[in-house]
């Protein structure tokens, strides 16, 4: 199992890195369009909808709300924001918020809005002044939450964080995370050189915190539909929305904060 993941890891972050730098606004939006059609289908499995024709709807919508974001993508933003704060709630009162779960069409809606508006996100963001570099920065931002998050919580994880929820996340791990984030957080500050310190530093804990409320998020949903994993196209990871998970989360509110509390940075 390890010496998969680690090899997708090794072919996966080259091609990201290739995408991302070499690629235009056209390459990098159809990509993501790619990864959200993928996403759409792991959703499915999280309703979970079988019926062959409601399945090629669900995708064919997820797409159009896409499309909806992009031409009302503050109005969008802020639904996202305000569904974030309850699925925080609902994770925190788990498992007596689990009955807001039990209806596929929540479900179904919740993913409309999450998918569409974290792929205008990273358009948006990559549209931007120096936006790849942002992109990159973010993704460092969350990947350090998660590696963090499993050395430490492996080490010295003692408290569990949610256990009905997900039984290995730790206290001590999601402290790690943390901190290893802020550590590419100052790495980025003497990057980009902000005109607010403060501000940045805000941007970076806020994300970080977001990311973990995301990870969680996913395996209430995964534990409701029964499953390990959202999917197996990527050995040793599962599924596309396992890896994404994090970042569902965490892509608006970084960005809503690059624009709140960092404009032009």
């Amino acid at each position: 199992m390890f010496r998969q993941r680690l090899l997708t890891t090794l072919i996966l972050v080259p091609l990201v890195l290739i995408i991302l730098f070499y690629g235009n606004n056209i390459v990098f939006t159809s990509i993501i369009l790619l990864l959200i059609w993928g996403c759409a289908q792991e959703w499915l499995s999280l309703i979970p909808l079988q019926t062959a024709w409601l399945r090629l709807a669900y995708i064919v919508l997820t797409l159009v709300f896409v499309w909806l974001a992009h031409y009302g993508f503050e109005y969008w933003l802020t639904v996202n924001l305000i569904l974030w704060a309850f699925i925080f709630i609902a994770e925190l009162t788990f498992p007596k918020s689990q009955i807001a779960w039990g209806f596929p069409l929540v479900i179904g809606l919740v993913g409309f809005i999450v998918l569409a508006v974290f792929a205008e996100s990273l358009i948006t963001i990559h549209a931007m002044n120096q936006g790849k570099v942002l992109i990159l920065y973010l993704l460092l931002l969350v990947w350090a939450a998660d590696i963090g998050a499993y050395l430490v919580g492996k080490q010295w994880g003692k408290h569990k964080l949610i256990p009905l929820v997900s039984p290995g996340k730790t206290i001590e791990g999601t402290l790690g995370g943390f901190l290893l984030s802020m550590l590419v957080a100052l790495v980025g500050y003497l990057y980009f050189r902000p005109v607010q310190p403060l501000n940045w530093f805000i941007i970076a804990i806020i994300t970080t915190l977001i990311s973990v409320v995301g990870d969680l998020f996913i395996s209430i949903l995964k534990r409701r539909a029964k499953l390990k994993d959202t999917g197996n196209i990527l050995p040793g990871h599962g599924g596309i929305l396992d890896r994404l998970d994090s970042l569902l989360a965490a892509s608006p509110v970084f960005y809503c904060g690059l624009m709140v509390l960092a404009p032009g940075l």
